[in-house]
């Protein structure tokens, strides 16, 4: 029998050796990264030329109609979140954490944890808002198994009702879509085992009538109905100028020269088939001071007539004379 842990107990082990370092005192003055950003159908693509593993190909074909031009569009403002004390012992209550916990307070933000730290949650200045009962969330346990997981559509009503009594889900949150984290047991010659499973729900928003590729709000669902996660990369954003936009064309030959990640696949073609004008954010361990856009290149890596991969690349959309002067 081979084990496969999808999200691995050497994370969860990691997670606690990192939280008593961040409870215990940290050197650096710095909150530790407890965990990546979260995956799944929002997920934001890390650039292709950085890929470590995998080809790139450079033969890229767009398939169908170039979009309009645009000649302007809206920049927006970050509004940076001015976090207190009080804030972290709000949320904590927010997800029954105990008052009494322990509150950490640096540079990048607060956090709040339960007396053993197993449960707690992180406020980072930066904008984004993290909770996790460790206990449960991406470790194997007899709750969160699937025979006692909601539906995937009881699983949003839960997590909706659970956000707008706690005044969670802001305005213009939009339900996007579910997926079920798991981990499990690969079985050579026989089906894979889950020992471990949720309901991720998650949120996106558009500004402007644009999406917003990387904000998004994910609540995980358990056995039971409980709530066992929860991660909020959702800035506050002011309108602040309009600056011209590069053309559809010029952002294409850009991604062309620049290349798209194919995996381990070999080079082939990968046909574009759909273009259009979004923002994006950037992950909420970095801070964002502009909101700009992006031209947005959806298609499918194609080998031997057929698609083995789908992909998303971004390409900024401002002109050059525009960032310049937006960095200014």
């Amino acid at each position: 029998m081979k084990t496969n842990h999808v999200l691995g107990i050497a994370m969860v082990t990691g997670i606690v050796i990192i939280l008593i370092i961040f409870f215990m005192g940290n050197p650096g003055n710095s909150i530790p990264s407890i965990k990546a950003e979260k995956t799944g159908s929002s997920s934001v693509q890390e650039d292709p030329s950085s890929t470590v593993a995998g080809q790139l190909s450079h033969t890229l074909v767009l398939n169908g109609l170039s979009p309009q031009p645009v000649e302007k569009i809206l920049v927006y403002k970050v509004v940076h979140p001015q976090y207190t004390r009080q804030d972290i012992i709000l949320l904590a209550q927010k997800f029954n954490i105990s008052p009494i916990g322990q509150v950490k307070e640096v540079t990048e933000g607060s956090s709040i944890a339960s007396e053993d730290g197993m449960i707690y949650a992180i406020m980072k200045n930066s904008g984004s808002i993290e909770y996790t009962n460790s206990n449960r969330a991406h470790t194997v346990n007899p709750m969160d198994v699937p025979g006692n997981l909601p539906s995937d559509e009881e699983a949003v009503k839960i997590a909706t009702k659970f956000l707008r009594e706690r005044d969670l889900l802001p305005e213009g949150a939009v339900f996007i879509g579910t997926e079920q984290g798991k981990i499990f047991i690969t079985v050579t010659d026989g089906d894979d085992i889950v020992t471990w499973e949720d309901v991720q729900v998650w949120y996106g928003r558009e500004l402007n009538g644009l999406k917003v590729k990387g904000t998004k709000i994910s609540i995980d669902v358990g056995g039971g109905g409980d709530i066992i996660d929860y991660y909020s990369n959702w800035r506050n954003y002011e309108p602040y100028k309009e600056y011209p936009v590069k053309s559809p064309e010029k952002a294409f030959d850009e991604l062309k020269t620049r290349g798209v990640s194919v995996g381990m696949n070999k080079e082939g073609t990968v046909s574009i088939n759909n273009a259009f004008l979004a923002y994006y954010t950037k992950p909420g361990a970095e801070t964002e001071e502009y909101l700009e856009p992006v031209w947005v290149f959806k298609g499918d890596v194609m080998v031997d007539g057929k698609s083995v991969k789908s992909v998303e690349e971004y390409i900024p959309a401002l002109t050059d004379d525009a960032v310049k002067s937006l960095s200014s």
